[in-house]
């Protein structure tokens, strides 16, 4: 949780202890881990602290080396040999101690080799994920025959492709071969030791008065544990479990967390994070308020494709040259308000809405720069020509007001989609201020055209989208200034950062300066940052921490599920794996976006159910031909791919309309007008599956704030559980076209599980039945000692409570 905490530090005098004067140390929320690099890493101190100046010193832990600079701005780590996996960093203010996670860095050197098979090259480079895709960044030497390079990478799965003399070909030695999510194919390079067993486990086991239990396995009592509370080590006891004492002065805080962190062996376990009011654990999801976003449920609507509330502001462009389904089809806020007053998302059991940019936009068509250079109008909201005005075909300033205050009053909260890293070419800012862009002509002569890693800080989207530079301070200042006016006048709850990766992250850090200063004013909350980056894991975790955002949409996690889960051939044993390298880049209790796809990307559906192949132009394919579902087990693909996502860490993210099933190749054929009447059964059916799925996890904690443990994975079957105190749930995932049975035996922690309470993929109104009255042994599961089995039907789930 994202949380402004208050301590008093008594500042003594050593001859009588004699109080002299309170200050304040505000720090900001539960500080996100570091992760360390290999050489040095740099803490900026306002990242964590309101008045940085306040800290008096630094202790580094064993092995390392800390400076504070003379300013007090930031912090310098030199890790030496052989550091833990996790260590704490000790900050000073006078007499209080607050403590740092930090995280070794993993990565590992890679030798890699290209053998041209006697072809004659003179230049080759190697582009992947290890290097964003950029050819430059990763020259290969020529030696004895073979290309080759040294590289530092991260345990995990690398997609890459050879580039030799300009040419991008796949890596004739290499016979593993992966779709890349976008219609083509790519070489993949696995490094290191991808195998998660043997790592500790720890679980919230029970509370006894204010006495709290930390269960564990695959651990020894000298395995090393850190236990915090609100960034403050905590002393606790050790034997079979971790138990320790809530500090008095906690029974006066409404809020605050315990997390614990802990290694062996191996590697670092799954860090804990639980949530606590007034001295006492929370253990009822309704006490969780809708600014921790660790309850949120998001709904992604564009507002132009959701509901024409108001035919008056009708207004699509006039203009021949522009296909209808590139043009504006009426939707509004006032739509939006009428199905908010409808009952439509509290129905669906949403609590969170992001909206589509709601900025004014151009009046005329422009022409995209690729081929065939078709023409479009700005219906999705992305060519801002102004920060500050809403749309005239969406409505009024004074109407988004309103419809914020409604959200608010139903207990919802309202994500802001800004843009910072461009505006139209229309925008007064690029006539005024040309210098405050980037140029769009490179040194070499080419344009700075869509060429999105090599020049990832500079490049354009379209000719008429200059790129505003970051770099300049002025600019920064003014682009930040222009979102806290929206977060000032508007009290929304979070911001979706668009084309996050193509900004530096000192801007990033700037703002969530602004937005940490501004939630110390009275009244002030916490407000949930989410960007949009396309790349690897580790670019998109560079944009994450305390002082940074809070999270990404995960885009790999979710192009592997969309692979696996949509084709019968995927194996759960990757998308495993995929699950938790997230956890190892984001933490186990991370606020990543989970999504069931977006405005940029083909439907699922359009892919589970045989109209769209992973390995063809979406894009072209929507132009081409009429995009529907025809094999109806995409339905129920797309139901998996829900459960997935309700039933993991993270936030949840619906794209409208994939809560019916409604298909769609690429832009703009992925963003058809909503449908709320005439859905036939298989559709009704998702519909019912995603309300149910919603309300389940809002009332659940275990999938809140539960740790995750897998039970079972093969190819098709896939079973893991998330505890969190008594309430604990198992998941079974069937992929396969027939139908699954499994037999497991429960670990220590759930041995006590007698399964009261399922959700059935094939039968979920009687399943909910079941669970009310506490059938636990009919529809496909039963127990017998410490044995449970589930039987699953074909692409179907069961869904367990305990209890």
């Amino acid at each position: 949780m994202h949380r402004m905490r208050s301590v008093w530090l008594l500042l003594t005098t050593s001859l009588f202890s004699v109080q002299l004067q309170a200050q304040v140390v505000n720090t900001f929320g539960d500080w996100m881990p570091v992760n360390l690099e290999t050489d040095t890493t740099v803490i900026y101190l306002a990242d964590y602290f309101e008045k940085p100046t306040m800290v008096t010193g630094v202790e580094a832990p064993p092995r390392m080396q800390a400076r504070l600079d003379p300013l007090k701005q930031q912090v310098t780590i030199v890790p030496g040999q052989d550091i833990p996996p996790l260590s704490v960093l000790t900050f000073h203010t006078g007499e209080q101690e607050w403590s740092l996670v930090l995280r070794r860095s993993k990565k590992e050197e890679v030798s890699f080799i290209f053998n041209p098979g006697g072809v004659a090259y003179l230049d080759v480079s190697l582009a992947g994920d290890m290097n964003s895709w950029n050819p430059d960044a990763t020259p290969l030497e020529y030696h004895n025959g073979q290309w080759q390079t040294r590289l530092w990478l991260n345990p995990g799965r690398y997609q890459y492709q050879i580039v030799a003399d300009t040419s991008w070909m796949l890596d004739p030695n290499n016979p593993v071969q992966v779709p890349n999510g976008i219609g083509g194919i790519n070489s993949l390079l696995v490094v290191g030791d991808t195998s998660f067993a043997g790592r500790p486990y720890f679980y919230l086991d029970k509370t006894e008065d204010n006495k709290i239990v930390i269960g564990s396995e695959n651990r020894n009592a000298l395995d090393p544990v850190f236990v915090l509370i609100n960034n403050h080590l905590i002393p606790f006891s050790e034997g079979t479990s971790l138990s320790f004492v809530m500090p008095e002065e906690m029974a006066g805080q409404p809020e605050g967390s315990i997390r614990v962190f802990g290694y062996n062996e191996v590697n670092e376990g799954n860090d804990m994070m639980i949530p606590v009011s007034f001295g006492k654990v929370v253990e009822d999801a309704a006490l969780i308020n809708r600014h921790d976003f660790h309850k949120a449920i998001v709904y992604f609507l564009l507002v132009d494709r959701f509901y024409n509330g108001d035919k008056t502001n009708d207004a699509p462009v006039d203009d021949p040259r522009v296909d209808p389904k590139a043009n504006y089809m009426g939707g509004d806020l006032a739509g939006v308000q009428q199905k908010l007053q409808d009952g439509y998302f509290t129905n669906m059991g949403f609590n969170t809405l992001w909206l589509s940019p709601v900025m004014q936009n151009p009046h005329v068509a422009y022409q995209e720069y690729p081929e065939p250079h078709r023409w479009f109008s700005g219906y999705h909201g992305y060519w801002p020509i102004s920060l500050s005005q809403v749309d005239d075909r969406f409505g009024t300033n004074t109407q988004y007001k309103a419809l914020i205050d409604s959200l608010h009053k139903e207990n919802m909260n309202i994500v802001f989609d800004y843009i910072a890293n461009h505006v139209h070419a229309e925008h007064p800012l690029w006539t005024e201020h040309p210098d405050w862009f980037t140029p769009l002509e490179l040194p070499d002569g080419r344009k700075n055209l869509r060429l999105w890693d090599e020049q990832r800080l500079s490049t354009w989207f379209e000719p008429y989208m200059p790129s505003l530079d970051h770099s300049q301070p002025q600019v920064a200042e003014a682009s930040a200034d222009s979102a806290m006016w929206w977060l000032r006048n508007y009290d929304i709850d979070g911001f979706r950062h668009d084309a996050t990766k193509h900004i530096e992250t000192e801007f990033w850090r700037l703002l969530t300066e602004k937005i940490h200063q501004e939630s110390l004013r009275p009244g002030g909350y916490p407000v949930y940052q989410i960007g949009e980056t396309f790349g690897s894991r580790e670019l998109i975790g560079s944009y994450l921490g305390s002082g940074l955002l809070n999270a990404q949409f995960d885009f790999n996690l979710f192009f592997d599920a969309r692979n696996i889960l949509a084709e019968d051939e995927g194996s759960f044993r990757d998308l495993s794996l995929s699950l938790h390298l997230s956890f190892d880049y984001y933490g186990y209790h991370h606020l990543m976006g989970n999504i069931t796809g977006n405005h940029d990307l083909a439907r699922f559906i359009s892919y589970a159910g045989g109209a769209l192949s992973l390995s063809e132009d979406d894009k072209a394919a929507g132009w081409e031909r009429a995009i529907e579902v025809q094999d109806p087990r995409g339905y129920k693909k797309l139901e998996l791919l829900h459960v997935f996502n309700m039933t993991i860490p993270g936030i949840p993210i619906v794209y409208y309309g994939d809560e019916i099933g409604m298909p769609g190749a690429g832009d703009p054929d992925n963003r058809r007008m909503m449908r709320f009447e005439g859905l036939t059964q298989p559709e009704q059916h998702v519909k019912l599956t995603v309300r149910q799925l919603a309300k389940m996890r809002a009332s659940h904690m275990a999938l809140l704030y539960g740790d995750f443990h897998e039970l079972y994975v093969d190819d098709q079957v896939w079973v893991y559980a998330r505890t969190y105190l008594d309430d604990q749930v198992i998941v079974c995932l069937n992929k396969g076209y027939n139908a699954a049975t499994v037999d497991l035996e429960l670990p220590a922690y759930l041995n006590g599980f007698i399964g009261s309470g399922k959700q059935d993929g094939q039968n979920q109104q009687q399943e909910q039945q079941n669970q009310q009255q506490g059938e636990s042994t009919e529809g496909g599961m039963s127990i017998l000692g410490n044995t449970l089995q589930i039987s699953v039907p074909p692409y179907g789930y069961q869904i367990l409570f305990s209890h």
